[in-house]
């Protein structure tokens, strides 16, 4: 017996023109009190992008605005190998990379062996064009600056704060190191990061026009990230600004300037500027997720599911965010199947479930479609993930409704 499913109340949530700055799932983990885990605090889809630029709480010492340097009373020194999983020969080519907020800051390069150490802090150069496999484009998480987190018990400002370590080599996804608990007294060898070949990858997290872009470029580039790291948000466009002008194939520079254009409410510009960054380099993939997202924000359904398609057919692999934005605005624009083949495929990519909302769009893809039991299945998925969702006691009788719906249809 096939029962038609009509309550919709588990996707009040998906109302995003309602919500009129957020789609963004993963909040709902952060604040299980935003209303069934779609997010409400601004900025784009899928908040667990890293290496975007954003207003989070984020480590400054009042020196570079990006934390670590000078701010303990003794240094920190790392050491470790990387390998890559298939064999290939480490290089001198390999960023080691600390990653704190969302931002990538490179620290060093492995020598020929894939031997690596460094001073923590010790190198000036700040990135944004490397972006976490695990993240998704949130312009609201990383950069403030506030001092209220990471402090140690000295008072001072922590550098290992909210940070973790990560190699990073074109067409390869690492490891990550956590680098939060540790001390400058403990043992400096973390042992050995492995790189994972990505399979079917055409596009990057790292743009190949940054190492061409002039030193006086590299300056108002490193400057702008620095400006935003503080708050200054109008002179860090300036300076980003700048940086496109001497070099107009600067990548990385649009990207950083869409989306501080973006945190200043200048989205048509912060439009631009990321299709700026994809002329300048059409295998970087960061714009188009960044413009997938402003789609969403925007109730732009067709250019979201377009931008959203080009990062994945880009990469399918670092990108989780690109398959939520995907799986939303095919949603929006009545074309379930799509939308459900994008879900499958970020649940089986969100291992670590940073996008607990996939489990609530599916249930309700398979509910319109009959399919009782398996969207019962995915429904209490979600539960189990947002407990304390503002919606749970409408969703746990949505839940009944569906198992009851399935029972009935075996009979």
């Amino acid at each position: 017996m096939r029962h038609k499913w009509t309550n919709r109340s588990f996707l009040i949530a998906l109302a995003v023109a309602s919500l009129g700055i957020s789609a963004s799932p993963v909040s709902a983990q952060k604040a299980p009190s935003g209303g069934g885990g779609m997010g409400s605090t601004g900025g784009g889809v899928g908040s667990t992008t890293r290496g975007t630029l954003g207003t989070g709480s984020y480590p400054d010492n009042g020196n570079t605005g990006i934390g670590g340097i000078g701010t303990n009373p003794r240094s920190i020194f790392l050491s470790g190998k990387v390998i890559m999983d298939d064999g290939t020969q480490p290089n001198s080519d390999i960023r080691i990379e600390r990653v704190c907020g969302g931002i990538p800051r490179l620290e060093a390069h492995t020598d020929s062996k894939g031997r690596f150490s460094f001073q923590v802090g010790q190198s000036l150069s700040v990135d944004t064009d490397a972006s976490d496999p695990s993240a998704g484009v949130q312009p609201n998480r990383q950069w403030s600056s506030s001092p209220a987190n990471g402090v140690n018990s000295n008072n001072r400002l922590d550098p290992l704060w909210n940070c973790e370590l990560r190699a990073s080599y074109p067409g390869y996804r690492s490891d990550l190191v956590e680098l939060s608990s540790r001390r400058s007294l403990d043992d400096p060898d973390l042992g050995t990061i492995v790189l994972h070949r990505l399979a079917n990858v055409q596009g990057s997290t790292i743009s190949v026009t940054t190492a061409l872009a002039p030193k006086h470029a590299q300056k108002d580039y490193d400057k702008g990230v620095q400006l935003a790291q503080k708050g200054d948000l109008l002179n860090a466009e300036k300076r980003l600004a700048a940086a496109t002008v001497a070099y107009p194939k600067y990548a990385i520079a649009w990207f950083a300037l869409g989306h501080v254009q973006q945190l200043q409410g200048k989205d048509v510009e912060a439009g631009k500027a990321f299709q700026a960054a994809i002329a300048a380099d059409n295998r970087y993939v960061s714009p188009y997720d960044a413009l997938a997202a402003l789609a969403i924000k925007q109730s732009k359904w067709q250019d979201a599911a377009d931008y959203s398609k080009q990062a994945i057919d880009l990469n399918p692999v670092e990108f989780p965010n690109a398959f939520w934005c995907n799986a939303l605005a095919n949603y929006r624009l009545q074309k379930p199947d799509a939308a459900e083949k994008s879900a499958r495929s970020l649940l089986k990519l969100d291992t670590a479930h940073k996008y607990p909302e996939a489990e609530n769009l599916l249930a309700h893809l398979l509910a319109e479609k009959g399919s009782y039991s398996e969207a019962a299945e995915h429904l209490r998925a979600y539960l189990a993930l947002v407990p304390n969702t503002k919606d749970a006691a409408t969703l746990r009788a949505d839940l009944a409704k569906l198992e009851q719906a399935s029972t009935q249809a075996k009979q």
